[in-house]
């Protein structure tokens, strides 16, 4: 079920950048924020997972392209992960920003990861509409829909 929701996550991501990049020239700044913020938390998740050092920060801000380059490259990190299954996720130890340590599974994390982007991609759809624009849909049965009907079914 995680390649599932690391599908739908990488989707939804994909579909929003997209999206945004339409709308570049009338987006609030919050929206680049906000998914900037989607995924620098995918690329530190990824490298707390890995034993690195992140190299970006929590709610560090970046243009539209860079976010392109970012989510490729996490795509790409989240790919490289074998996705667990059941109870054998193996625990890992980690620090958060705040340096607080913890140990949290795979599996608990990628949820966590999977969650926290669709959070921050609906608070994307309520600032675009607030500002007259209109937001793509990144629901998770949008998905299925879309999914099911390239597969013909």
């Amino acid at each position: 079920m995680l390649d599932q929701f690391s599908n739908y996550n990488n989707w939804a991501n994909s579909l929003l950048l997209e999206t945004l990049l339409a709308n570049s020239i009338s987006l609030p700044e919050s929206c680049v924020s906000l998914f900037s913020h989607i995924i620098n938390a995918q690329m530190i998740w990824v490298a707390r997972i890995n034993g690195t050092q992140p190299k970006v920060s929590v709610w560090q801000l970046h243009d539209l392209d860079t976010c392109s380059i970012l989510l490729k490259e996490s795509i790409h990190s989240l790919s490289q992960i074998e996705l667990p299954g059941g109870s054998d996720s193996p625990v890992i130890t980690y620090r958060t920003s705040a340096g607080e340590p913890y140990q949290t599974s795979v599996a608990d994390i990628l949820m966590h990861v999977f969650n926290h982007g669709t959070y921050h991609r609906a608070q994307i759809a309520k600032e675009m509409k607030s500002n007259h624009l209109s937001p793509v849909n990144t629901d998770y049965i949008q998905f299925v829909r879309v999914k099911n009907a390239s597969y013909g079914m």
